[in-house]
């Protein structure tokens, strides 16, 4: 008989079914299902088959469950994901997202904007948030000619005012 991950993909279902061992974590059928449609539907039936078999067997269900937690995140958070929610303390955002999708439901996107991490928070209260910490030492690109000039360099300036190396542009 097959799987209930095979079942909802419609394929064919073996003693060494890959998805079988995935879905020992999950204990409702219908769940079961669900999850599997969902992270086939995120990252692609074939996809999804190449990362589950790429794995060892013993940590199969870890990384279906990674899998959905991903799914469900980026759905919810499309700009940082999962980890994005976690950063935030938003991380209960995507356990419900993961409950959602288990109990055959879709999960939507938080279209608001997410809260900056307490520690990158401004304490006087103003609009203003200094996030130069938060970024980090972004790196912005000078701009150039893109034609006609022989030595076309770019440069790389630092945040910090640290001196980087002159990268010369191949692609004239």
């Amino acid at each position: 008989m097959s799987c209930n991950g095979c079942r909802i993909l419609r394929r064919r279902c073996s003693d060494n079914c890959t998805l079988r061992a995935c879905l020992d974590g999950i204990d409702d059928p219908r769940a079961q299902g669900n999850a599997t449609l969902f992270v086939s539907k995120f990252f692609g039936r074939s996809d999804l088959m190449s990362f589950i078999s790429a794995v060892p067997q013993n940590r199969r269900p870890a990384l279906f469950k990674s899998l959905l937690f991903e799914a469900c995140g980026r759905t919810v958070n499309p700009v940082t994901g999962v980890v994005g929610l976690l950063t935030t303390g938003n991380w209960h955002v995507c356990q419900k997202a993961v409950q959602t999708v288990l109990a055959g439901g879709n999960p939507r996107s938080y279209g608001g904007a997410w809260d900056i991490p307490s520690q990158f928070s401004n304490e006087s209260g103003s609009d203003h948030v200094d996030t130069t910490e938060w970024i980090g030492s972004r790196k912005r690109r000078r701009t150039t000619s893109s034609f006609g000039s022989e030595t076309e360099l770019s440069e790389l300036d630092s945040v910090k005012g640290e001196e980087e190396p002159k990268l010369l542009n191949l692609f004239v």
